[in-house]
């Protein structure tokens, strides 16, 4: 009785053991998208700038003029003032260093993230801006950029 219950034993965790072999994980950067919370329908990826993956050389990637590569993407539209939703997909970051800036010309406009439901609020001002947005993770750094305008 006591080899039947040590041989049950022994195959359980055998059994148990093998599903941690075989799984894949996902060390890419992630993928950043910015949602209009009025209208969930209105979601865009923005686009990857400069990657500095220490994790796998493979993702790396530099952009020299990212204000070509942000006008190039879809234009996003959003209110004065709105909330908006960022998201990071694709592997599990940390949101609370994520830095979000707005571009107009030479100007530089930090916004404040309030890293609960990774959201952050549009400046009052009007007009086309690039956005930035910088995740440092423990894997390497990513940077995004696309093109909001606020109406």
């Amino acid at each position: 009785m006591k080899l039947v219950s040590k041989l049950l034993l022994g195959l359980f965790f055998v059994f148990s053991l093998t599903g941690c072999f075989g799984e894949e994980y996902d060390f890419s950067p992630p993928t950043v998208s910015l949602t209009n919370p009025d209208d969930i329908t209105q979601e865009e990826k923005l686009a990857e700038a400069n990657i500095d993956w220490t994790y796998d050389e493979k993702y790396n990637k530099e952009t020299k003029d990212i204000l070509s590569l942000a006008k190039k993407q879809n234009k996003m539209y959003f209110t004065s003032g709105q909330r908006v939703q960022f998201g990071l997909e694709d592997g599990h970051f940390d949101a609370k260093d994520v830095k979000i800036s707005l571009w107009q010309g030479e100007n530089k406009m930090d916004l404040e993230i309030d890293n609960a439901g990774q959201y952050f609020n549009l400046p009052k001002e009007k007009g086309e801006y690039m956005i930035v947005v910088d995740v440092p993770t423990d894997k390497g750094n990513a940077q995004y950029v696309g093109i909001v305008v606020i109406q």
